[in-house]
């Protein structure tokens, strides 16, 4: 049996771990020792924590991230981070996991990267590779470094990750986890959706996910303003789900709350993915534009640098931030019938929703033995 190690802290992992812990829990080859931190924690954001618990997963053990909710800036972020590690070491000690399965480009997942790796323990990283600029960009390489064997979502990623100079016999492509819990999730009746969030999906609605861009953290007032005040002006429906909390986070918060639009802290998953089913199109900088809304078939709206260079389908629109900017990308993806129904048409770069398989058969096939010694592969 390997017991797997796994880090949870915002929705935005939970919802790629959520497919591999299922199958991870079903098969007698594994045990999960899982973490939970970060803002899942945190009632302010939603306290995903109880969606997990009530998804059936076992929690090992709960590490305190953020301390100071008043501080919204890098260098509490960077607090956080050491706050975590320093918690994730200790219990790396206790539960002596064989390996750790971590992820994207977060920083408790960061954290628990580099402490297993300099603890000599196996680290498995998934979706390494893909570019997007900002600080996501240098985590999520960073991870790879630290890394010893690499999942990716696409053989783009893969290539980029032999550049970076590690070993292609420890590459495997296995696609989006995300796009497992899209395909897998069961249906709520439409009806069903429309009486309890009070909309109506025969007529324009939008879902809106946009976080802060760490490096343009002072901006985040003006840029969150210009989102709402295209959505306002265009007089469409839209749900809204609070940001996480990255340097420029509360400004976004504030201005959401003040908005007037609907706006939740979180979601339970089957709710989300279903109001994500028959949303009309994703608008923000949620990588979830990116790695998903081609397997739901609608448009994506995606504003600023966030996801800047990040491989895409052709159903994403890139706008700037700006309100204008926003409505034009709004009105193609709500009202252009021929980018609609072409938008129908398009296959995910990301996969098909069978990642978690994927990755369950290289933890169970995989020898972990020499992995640790690590060299720059030319």
């Amino acid at each position: 049996m390997k017991k797997i190690f796994i880090v949870v802290e915002r929705r935005a992992d939970y919802s790629r771990y959520k497919p591999i812990m299922e199958k991870l829990k079903q098969n007698p080859s594994f045990k999960i020792h899982l973490v939970v931190t970060g803002i899942s924690l945190l009632e302010q954001h939603g306290s995903d924590v109880n969606y997990i618990e009530q998804d059936g997963f076992e929690i090992t053990a709960k590490i305190p991230m953020f301390i100071n909710k008043k501080i919204d800036n890098g260098a509490e972020m960077v607090r956080s981070m050491a706050r975590v590690m320093t918690g994730l070491v200790d219990e790396l000690e206790r539960a002596k996991p064989d390996l750790v399965l971590s992820g994207f480009d977060i920083g408790a997942n960061l954290a628990v990267t580099i402490a297993a790796a300099h603890m000599n323990i196996p680290v498995f990283h998934i979706q390494g590779g893909e570019v997007t600029g900002s600080i996501d960009e240098s985590i999520r390489h960073a991870m790879s470094k630290f890394s010893h064997v690499h999942l990716p979502a696409t053989e783009g990623a893969k290539q980029r990750l032999m550049r970076l100079g590690e070993d292609p016999k420890n590459i495997y492509v296995v696609g989006c986890p995300s796009i497992d819990v899209l395909v897998n999730t069961p249906y709520i009746q439409i009806e069903e959706l429309e009486q309890e969030f009070g909309i109506d999906f025969s007529k324009p609605i939008v879902l809106m996910i946009q976080h802060p861009v760490t490096t343009e953290a002072k901006d985040s007032f003006d840029q969150i303003r210009a989102t709402i005040q295209a959505i306002k002006e265009m007089g469409i429906q839209a749900i809204v789900l609070l940001p996480n909390n990255d340097a420029g986070h509360s400004k976004i918060i504030q201005e959401i709350q003040a908005s007037g639009l609907k706006w939740y802290p979180s979601l339970p998953a089957i709710k989300f993915i279903n109001l994500y089913r028959n949303a009309w199109a994703l608008v923000g900088n949620s990588s979830s534009g990116i790695h998903e809304t081609a397997t739901l078939k609608i448009p994506a709206i995606n504003i600023g640098t966030r996801q800047q260079g990040r491989e895409r389908a052709a159903n994403v629109i890139d706008v700037s931030y700006n309100t204008e900017d926003i409505k034009e990308g709004l009105k193609r993806a709500l009202y252009d019938n021929e980018f609609r129904n072409f938008v129908k048409t398009l296959e995910n770069p990301y996969g098909a929703g069978d990642a978690a398989g994927k990755i369950i058969e290289v933890l169970q096939n995989i020898s972990l033995e020499g992995l640790i010694q690590k060299k720059f592969y030319e």
